[in-house]
């Protein structure tokens, strides 16, 4: 009996098997930590770590009747092909300051410094445990910063609060703080079971991506940022790390495609990844012909979240299909 795991929360890869939260744990409002259920990749058998053996009949077939696949006893079609993985050496990720959540104040500094009409966005990257305030060290001392990471710690980004470049690494704005896995995409491990994912190049896009996704939503019957992952690949350069593509798997991903030849084919090669990893459609919003309120040409998904109006109807056009829709590959399962 397999599971569809596009219907699970909290789905992670550990060598050779895969943990996520039980849904007839969950139904009983247990599996708070989420990693109750288990499935080898090898063999697809799956249980609950809490509910084994004979004594576990009746949960493993509620945990059936809500997530199974009917019709497949056996290998399901349309499941992740996972291959097994060798045991690898855990690695200290990124060495990170001492963390707290952002308050207001530095919240909506960083919406003015980008030019958004809201920190809407920033503060549901926030209650995610996606968007944090620390003090990194460049040039001689300490600065205050905004970091994005997410719960795998893998990966971590730092901009400076005031805006100005980190000297200490040729001037650059953005960070990779020492000993991040520069191809970990940020924000991977917290897709779970939410249907829609966005994956962005760079941290100003990734935290943007919610606060469009808030403001277009508003047009869009029965859809909420909530549905929607922001994912951040913090260099055009850099592949998926395969520790993540399965994250990717049944998912709906758009990319916001930057409009210079990097980024065109950065959003190509990330397409081919997602699509092998099992995603169900990837298409990418291209920002031709769209202009900034100061009337320069938008470049990325950052600019775009510059032209929200509140004063006028959300045009839902970074989540709807229409011409700036270019579709870079798509898979349907069946």
């Amino acid at each position: 009996m397999s599971l569809d795991l596009s219907r699970l929360e909290n789905v992670r890869q550990h060598g050779n098997k895969l943990t996520a939260r039980c849904p007839a744990c969950a139904e009983a409002g247990s599996d708070n930590g989420g990693d109750h259920l288990f499935i080898n990749v090898s063999t697809e058998k799956w249980g609950c770590v809490v509910n084994q053996a004979d004594a576990g009949d009746a949960h493993r077939d509620r945990i059936f009747e809500l997530v199974g696949i009917r019709g497949h006893p056996g290998k399901a079609a349309g499941a992740p092909l996972l291959a097994p993985q060798k045991p690898t050496t855990a690695k200290p990720g990124p060495r990170l300051p001492p963390l707290r959540l952002l308050p207001v104040d530095e919240m909506a500094a960083i919406a003015r410094m980008r030019g958004w009409p809201l920190f809407v966005g920033l503060e549901l990257l926030s209650r995610r445990g996606l968007l944090w305030f620390g003090m990194v060290w460049d040039a001689g001392k300490e600065w205050p910063a905004w970091i994005i990471t997410d719960s795998a710690r893998r990966n971590a980004q730092a901009r400076r609060m005031d805006g100005q470049p980190w000297q200490g690494i040729g001037g650059k704005k953005a960070k990779s703080l020492p000993g991040s896995e520069a191809s970990w995409p940020i924000g991977a491990s917290e897709i779970g079971a939410r249907p829609f994912v966005m994956l962005c190049e760079g941290q100003p896009d990734f935290c943007a991506a919610l606060l469009v996704a808030w403001f277009e939503g508003q047009a869009i019957p029965s859809f909420s940022a909530d549905q929607v992952a922001p994912v951040c690949m913090t260099g055009a350069g850099q592949s998926i790390h395969p520790d993540a593509q399965p994250s990717f798997w049944g998912k709906h991903v758009r990319i916001p495609i930057h409009k210079d030849e990097a980024g065109q084919k950065a959003a190509k090669r990330w397409a081919d990844q997602l699509y092998r990893a099992g995603a169900i459609s990837v298409d990418g919003f291209n920002f031709a012909g769209s202009t900034r309120p100061d009337g320069q040409p938008v470049d990325d998904l950052a600019d775009f979240a510059m032209q929200i109006n509140l004063e006028s109807s959300p045009l839902a056009r970074a989540l709807k299909n229409l011409p700036q829709i270019e579709l870079l590959t798509q898979r349907q399962v069946r």
